[in-house]
């Protein structure tokens, strides 16, 4: 991967490593690295039965004294607790693009005229958005924190409404994951179909506080994958979590968003400390919350997430309810 450290810089590592060590002669990364001093004849040697006898005790085990005392294990499979929940992600992308539509073609990028309606078309309209993003500007240093911490990792934010974390509710995480990685992949594919401007390319004023990010601006990606955690959590967790509340301490104010889920709330919360930060328009978190509700839709036909018995959406549920 760019910027990782590959096999060919380890190569490299070692080949000076080991020039230094040997007077400056370079040797190959792949031969054997053994005690200085010790010849390789005399490490190991057969005795009168031909079977190989150590020589040399001391910072390493010879490999032939040491393997026979180890058999082989026979195992079946990779075992599933130990699939990384990013990548076991990938596999399910694999499942999503393969569902289709009515015509027989794939439904995931077939929501361009349902955002686009979503889109402003005239400058007016843009207007109005980049005057409620400027008077948005006095709320940041309420929510800049949270907007900070909420830049790449979300999930922190929802484990917040319940008490667990990816060691108590490993089923939800992987869940979770997924929905965070498929949604990222629909909405750079409609980003760079709509490539729409970023607010701060229309008004310096703005001034965002964290570099603008290297992509264009509709949908928001934030809203899109938010809103898509919340809507698989639905799914997976106790009805307080999932149900509107039915109504309000007269002390209480009422929810900035009515009518919605707790988890859809943090949804919704966390796209609109973006259009705080000045990174996106409210057409755009509009946009994400739509294009979340097509997506999950299309993950539900996946039997990765939805089959009865061995998808996540089952697994997941067993560590909510008994």
């Amino acid at each position: 991967m760019s910027g990782g450290i590959g096999s060919a810089d380890m190569d490299m590592d070692m080949d000076m490593d080991m020039s230094a060590s040997l007077g400056g002669v370079l040797v190959s990364a792949n031969v054997e690295v053994r005690p200085i001093g010790v010849s390789p004849a005399l490490a190991t040697v057969p005795d009168q039965n031909g079977v190989m006898e150590d020589w040399f005790h001391g910072n390493k085990w010879p490999p032939a004294d040491f393997y026979p005392q180890w058999t082989n294990a026979q195992p079946t499979s990779f075992p599933d607790r130990y699939w990384d929940a990013q990548l076991y992600a990938i596999t399910i992308l694999a499942e999503f693009v393969q569902v289709k539509d009515g015509s027989g073609q794939p439904a995931w990028p077939q929501f361009a005229a349902d955002l686009d309606a979503l889109l402003p078309k005239t400058q007016a309209l843009i207007d109005a958005e980049l005057r409620e993003l400027v008077e948005l500007i006095e709320y940041r240093p309420g929510v800049i924190a949270e907007a900070l911490a909420q830049l790449t990792y979300p999930w922190r934010w929802f484990r917040g409404i319940l008490m667990c974390n990816s060691s108590s509710a490993p089923a939800t995480f992987r869940l979770l994951q997924a929905a965070s990685y498929i949604g990222q992949f629909q909405v750079m594919y409609y980003k760079r179909y709509f490539n729409r401007a970023r607010p701060s390319q229309f008004s310096p004023a703005l001034l965002p506080p964290i570099d603008v990010p290297g992509h264009a601006s509709f949908p928001s990606g934030h809203a899109t994958e938010t809103m898509l955690i919340a809507l698989m959590l639905e799914k997976v967790m106790p009805a307080a979590a999932c149900t509107p509340a039915a109504g309000f301490a007269p002390d209480n104010p009422p929810p900035p968003y009515p009518g919605v889920s707790p988890l859809q709330q943090m949804a919704q919360r966390i796209a609109r400390n973006r259009e705080v930060l000045g990174l996106h328009y409210p057409s755009d978190s509009k946009a994400g919350r739509l294009l979340a509700q097509k997506t999950a839709d299309i993950l539900m036909q996946c039997p990765s997430i939805n089959d009865p018995a061995s998808g996540l959406l089952a697994l997941a549920s067993k560590e909510w309810w008994p």
